[in-house]
């Protein structure tokens, strides 16, 4: 009869013989219910050094010495640009996949001891890739986020009498191996966090998508996740081999990942101030404004008049959410002065003509113009194309 024994996070003896059985989904004890403890892994995430300890009762932990809450800004240890995805993930694998049939750790709330295999799945999302070296991507090249799924068969799902639990998940790239406590991965159900996690041995009570991300703490490996790598998902079941996906580097085609070469989504990452290095001193500052339901893009374009004299052309128009372009967005100008009236009905307010707008990534807008001031005024006119680029990066919608 083939033993399996549930194991802590060092592999350490002590832990209880079980047995199993052909069954999907079985209890591991040969015997009855009651001869068989509760089996809990005694593992806990020691692999994240520097990792603030859980004190005991006898010695509760006290007060630290700050006050405040962070200063908002990107996660320092991101993984991907953080204007690559929200909440949720995805809940379908989009383009190539790596996956296993994997044997999980299953439990009921009495303890009782049980196997169940999952399905697990590796894919990327394409991100914008402006071409800059970061630290998740020092070479420059495209950017994506990389997602695991765990799928229970449909015949468990979101089954809470018996549920399988939240294998080791760990990494080799490098000079990082498996076996030490840097190859422990930072695996959260949802993106741009910094610290959150899903745990080893918390339950699965549905299928679910995960991003995988680094720890910050000292001590932790840093992976590039758009590189190739090996994951690994361990069980922790003695006799029971964890199954380890060789994950190439990510090197999207239109074919492999659309997505990678289409238009990004309008909205508020892509807010800032955009410049024409070929003229200097003409720019545009656009802004994304609300966060349900439809949404409203505004456009300040910073020209000049055939005379070299500053002058002001202003675009409005509604999106929807995901949306990737804008076309013949009405332009206007005014006369008279003020700014108010860009945003509603005004007597200086004139019609100019129109504009389009594609941001191919994070760094890069492309827009076409058609329209011109009347005689009176004697403004700007023209059309044709430009392409521009982004000032600088905000702190906080870090779009990259």
């Amino acid at each position: 009869m083939k033993t399996l024994i549930r194991l802590s996070f060092a592999f350490a003896a002590g832990a209880v013989a079980l047995s199993a059985s052909a069954d999907p989904r079985v209890p591991l004890a040969a015997s009855g219910h009651d001869s068989v403890p509760a089996l809990r892994p005694s593992y806990v995430r020691a692999a994240a050094p520097g990792a603030p300890q859980t004190a005991t009762a006898a010695t509760p932990k006290v007060m630290g010495s700050s006050t405040y809450p962070g200063v908002p800004a990107a996660n320092g240890f991101r993984a991907y640009p953080p204007s690559c995805a929200a909440d949720p993930l995805p809940d379908k694998a989009s383009g190539p996949t790596w996956s296993a049939r994997v044997p999980l750790y299953a439990t009921d709330a009495s303890g009782r001891a049980y196997t169940e295999t999952v399905t697990a799945t590796v894919w990327r999302l394409a991100c914008s890739s402006s071409g800059g070296a970061l630290t998740y991507n020092p070479t420059g090249a495209y950017n994506a986020m990389t997602l695991l799924r765990i799928d229970r068969d449909t015949q468990f799902e979101g089954d809470m009498n018996v549920w399988p639990t939240f294998p080791l998940v760990t990494a080799s790239q490098g000079n990082i191996g498996f076996g030490t406590s840097a190859s422990v991965i930072r695996v959260a159900g949802e993106p741009n966090t910094v610290i959150a996690e899903t745990a080893f041995d918390s339950p699965i009570y549905s299928s679910m998508t995960y991003v995988l991300e680094n720890y910050p703490y000292q001590g932790s490996g840093y992976f590039t996740f758009s590189d190739a790598f090996k994951l690994r998902i361990d069980p922790a079941l003695n006799g029971v081999n964890p199954v380890t996906l060789s994950i190439p580097a990510y090197a999207p085609t239109q074919a492999t990942y659309p997505d990678a070469f289409a238009p990004l989504p309008l909205d508020g990452y892509l807010d800032g101030n955009w410049f024409d290095p070929a003229h200097s001193g003409e720019g545009m500052q656009i802004s994304v404004f609300g966060s349900d339901g439809p949404r409203t893009v505004f456009a300040a374009w910073y020209t000049y008049d055939p005379l070299g004299l500053p002058f002001w052309l202003v675009a409005q128009a509604t999106i929807q959410p995901g949306q990737v372009a804008l076309d013949n967005m009405p332009v206007y100008y005014l006369t008279g002065g003020g700014f108010a009236g860009a945003f509603g009905a005004s007597a200086n307010l004139k019609n100019w003509g129109t504009m389009s707008l594609r941001f191919t990534h994070c760094n890069r807008i492309d827009f076409s113009f058609n329209g011109r001031t009347d005689a009176t005024t004697a403004g700007p006119g023209g059309s044709g194309t430009r392409t521009w680029q982004r000032a600088a990066v905000n702190n906080v919608s870090t779009c990259e």
